[in-house]
């Protein structure tokens, strides 16, 4: 890699001006440091042996430079990047990476530091906080399933926007650093938004800007979101209307013709009550068939009551276990078909 893609050392008359503005960082110092770092407003002492060590960029770099100004009697190297970023990215090379958080208010922090880590391959570093990442941007439907519990209230209230990065942060990102595994999950947290919704975008809380989706992704999640949605629709038509009792039902041999009837009356009003998504309504989730095709079967063992009446929802144990496995099935399906509904070729998927 060229070093003039990195560094205007070389007969810059606006790197020798900056030198003699910029301040010393307070922290970034160190008086036995062998290299200046000049970025920004800022300049950091460090240590070329270190830097070497972490970074092949930073490396190539330092063994191509001549004729060098120096500052403090040490050579100056200049990055184009701000002095906040190189701050974050020489801290994490000293001091590892547990100062990041991967929420909403720590993410300009988090992203500004992993296209550093990107653009320098320091590679370890960066696959920690791609592992990290990943935890909320998941590969397998038993991190996503986590992930969606661990965003959702005891009130059954789910509100990931109040903790979690907005998804087009993170499909922009992930284009820019090249690492699609995170595409997937964070396209289809994306449709479950509106159209209309996904398209404006949404304005940074951290820089007030609006951020959008590049073109191709947009027309990727819609297609995608439509996918889903006949996904969802099949999976109802299939599996709950005119659904039969199980062969095990508690209930089939009752001698009461409305009792023999309940199973088969608590999958109708289970259907009833998908297709007009009240649920997703009251917890935020509309649009969502992950959730809905589990919620069918979460219906079935709840004891809510219904005008003083107990949910007409409820299905006897052997009818629910056999659904309740019809549904896993579903969600593993459609947890493989995402990476082809948004055509992201990710290997390997899904696998624990």
């Amino acid at each position: 890699m060229n070093g003039a893609d990195f560094s205007t050392n070389r007969h810059s008359a606006h790197a020798h001006m900056a030198m003699y503005t910029a301040s010393k960082h307070t922290d970034l110092y160190f008086n036995d440091g062998n290299i200046v770092l000049l970025a920004g407003m800022s300049y950091f002492l460090v240590h070329q042996g270190l830097l070497a060590r972490h970074s092949e960029v930073l490396n190539e770099l330092m063994r191509s430079m001549d004729n060098t100004p120096t500052l403090e009697d040490r050579p100056v190297l200049t990055l184009p990047d701000s002095s906040t970023d190189v701050a974050h990215f020489l801290k994490a090379m000293y001091d590892g990476i547990s100062f990041i958080t991967y929420d909403s208010e720590g993410y300009p922090t988090l992203s500004g530091l992993l296209r550093m880590l990107t653009k320098y391959k320091v590679h370890h570093l960066q696959n920690d906080i791609l592992r990290g990442l990943s935890n909320y941007w998941p590969t397998t439907l038993t991190q996503w399933d986590a992930r969606e519990a661990s965003v959702t209230g005891q009130d059954g209230t789910y509100t990931p926007r109040d903790s979690l990065p907005h998804p087009i942060e993170i499909i922009n990102l992930a284009r820019e650093i090249d690492y699609l595994p995170l595409l997937p999950s964070a396209m289809y947290d994306l449709t479950r938004s509106t159209p209309s919704e996904a398209a404006i975008g949404f304005v940074s809380p951290s820089t007030g800007t609006t951020i959008r989706l590049e073109f191709d992704d947009l027309q990727a999640v819609l297609r995608g979101r439509e996918q889903a949605s006949r996904f969802f629709s099949t999976f109802i038509v299939n599996n709950l209307e005119g659904r039969q009792p199980s062969r095990g039902c508690h209930r089939r041999k009752d001698g009461n013709p409305i009792n023999k009837r309940t199973c088969q009356i608590a999958f109708e009003a289970i259907t009833f009550e998908l297709l007009r998504d009240i649920n997703g309504i009251i917890s935020n989730r509309t649009s969502d068939p992950l959730y809905a095709m589990a919620e069918a079967e979460q219906m079935q063992i709840r004891d809510d009551l219904l005008n003083g009446e107990a949910s007409p929802m409820k299905t006897c144990e052997p009818c629910r276990v056999e659904f309740g496995a019809i549904v896993d099935t579903a969600k593993e399906d459609f947890w493989q078909k995402l990476p082809t509904w948004f055509d992201i070729d990710v290997s390997p998927w899904g696998q624990r």
